[in-house]
């Protein structure tokens, strides 16, 4: 069974009802990042269970971090745009030597409304932890971002940026229990 609890958060909600109602008008670029550091070293071979199954192809299947936490990205950056991946062009690494699954990856994708984007997906990011990102471009503001589930910032081009942050007074429906 696999989860996207991400989408349940009430910061992410409200960028995707901002973007459905047309806030940055037709989105035009996608970009979405998963670093985390946790694979930096050859953990599998340290007595890490957790690193033993998810980098064995025995136990975890074809796939590592694009499995992993890829797949996460990728539904955030369908979830809070409403749009749908269409084609893509992947380039999957194995930066740590003796790793059996890729570890590492870029993905260039294309939407279903012909919006570019780009998906990155690395566990062996050192420093980083669950560093889930969301960057969305469109015609009327510059920018929508989320950072984690915390707060998103809206970048306009003509006037001061907003930013909504997890945790202040909540006025958005979408967001009300």
């Amino acid at each position: 069974m696999l989860t996207h609890t991400y989408s349940g958060y009430p910061i992410v909600k409200q960028a995707k009802t901002m973007i459905a109602a047309g806030t940055l008008g037709k989105i035009r670029k996608i970009y979405v990042e998963y670093p985390q550091g946790w694979l930096s070293k050859l953990s599998e071979r340290e007595g890490n269970k957790q690193a033993a199954w998810r980098t064995d192809p025995k136990r975890s299947g074809k796939s590592g971090a694009m499995g992993d936490i890829g797949t996460h990205a990728a539904h955030l950056a369908e979830y809070i745009s409403g749009l749908k991946i269409t084609k893509l062009c992947a380039d999957l690494n194995i930066m740590v030597e003796g790793r059996a699954l890729d570890d590492d990856g870029n993905v260039l994708l294309k939407f279903d409304n012909g919006a570019a984007g780009v998906l990155m997906a690395s566990q062996v990011a050192a420093g980083e932890e669950n560093a889930l990102k969301s960057h969305l471009r469109g015609a009327w503001r510059d920018r929508m971002g989320a950072d984690g589930a915390e707060h998103f910032a809206c970048k306009w081009l003509d006037k001061p940026a907003e930013i909504y942050r997890a945790g202040q007074p909540i006025s958005f429906e979408c967001c009300k229990a």
